[in-house]
């Protein structure tokens, strides 16, 4: 079995392209890591880097090895990390929509099946965070289900379609949109702001949307808050799109009104893992969570869009 230690050491060197730089960053001697390295190459029978005088270069071997060795030594540190405390840290990743959507309702009911588990949860750019995941730094990702299917790596992720949610357009009480009509074109004459990473959006507007947005040069505003979009809409006369159950609680104290916005597709919150992971408890529990309160959303969801109707 090969030593831990060698793929540590490899991976600094594929990093650095360098092993004066490895060395230093280890602590080691210039020929201890080049004997580490060496020992890994004869270990496997394959060379892994090009030497010269001036440069190190990976081999077609040592490019696939890194990936690899980045994911085994995370998942190394992870088990010492779990082994020494006895407590889980499950790391999660997405965008500020789906956060807002289901994160603290879900990391509620999780703390009653999973009290010793640590949650972290970052936010990042679907690419970056999909990159994470497939490296295991992250177990899992939420996102919009259309965004997550067209990333990279999905062939090695397992996506689950959680809810849908209805956009509605909001604006201030007594916004002069009230008294308009809902064409589309009218609309465009106030300034907009869309929240998260609406990028998705791009393809699936019915014909004309696209091209009115991009002809009135909007969105004016691209916030990263679904918040930040709906504080802005309370104090001016922008307009936002945000899914029902996040404009709920604005609708129900009249800081906000609303209108359906005829043909801006659902936003369907999806989260991905590693399709290994499913069989881990922790993340089983997450995904029994995710579930039971997505159902929840969705009959209040339903419940606030008859409403509007």
């Amino acid at each position: 079995m090969t030593d831990l230690r060698l793929i540590q050491y490899f991976e600094v060197v594929y990093r650095l392209l360098s092993f004066s730089k490895a060395a230093e960053e280890l602590h080691l001697t210039h020929s201890a890591v080049t004997r580490a390295i060496k020992t890994l190459e004869e270990a496997w029978n394959t060379p892994l880097f090009y030497r010269t005088t001036r440069s190190v270069v990976p081999t077609e071997a040592g490019e696939r090895l890194y990936p690899r060795a980045v994911e085994l030594l995370a998942f190394s540190a992870t088990v010492m990390r779990e082994t020494v405390s006895g407590d889980r840290e499950l790391k999660i990743i997405g965008g500020p929509i789906a956060y807002d959507i289901l994160l603290p309702t879900v990391i509620n009911a999780y703390r009653e099946v999973a009290p010793r588990t640590r949650v972290r949860a970052d936010v990042m750019a679907p690419h970056a965070a999909v990159e994470e995941m497939v490296q295991r730094r992250a177990d899992v990702v939420i996102f919009n289900m259309s965004t997550l299917q067209a990333m990279p790596h999905a062939g090695r992720l397992r996506f689950h379609e959680v809810m849908t949610e209805a956009f509605v357009m909001l604006f201030r009480p007594n916004h002069p949109i009230i008294d308009m009509d809902n064409r589309f074109e009218s609309l465009l004459s106030f300034p907009w702001a869309f929240p998260g990473y609406l990028d998705y959006l791009d393809g699936q507007l019915p014909e004309g949307m696209a091209e009115a947005l991009v002809n009135a040069e909007a969105p004016q505003y691209t916030l990263y808050s679904p918040t930040a979009c709906m504080n802005l809409s309370m104090m001016s006369d922008v307009l936002t799109i945000v899914p029902i159950s996040l404009a709920q609680a604005n609708l129900e104290t009249g800081r906000l009104a609303a209108k359906r916005l005829p043909g801006i597709p659902d936003y369907r919150v999806g989260i991905g893992f590693r399709r290994e992971a499913e069989k881990e408890p922790h993340i089983r529990d997450l995904l029994g969570c995710v579930d039971s309160v997505a159902r929840t959303l969705g009959r209040a969801n339903s419940q606030q869009l008859k409403r509007l109707l």
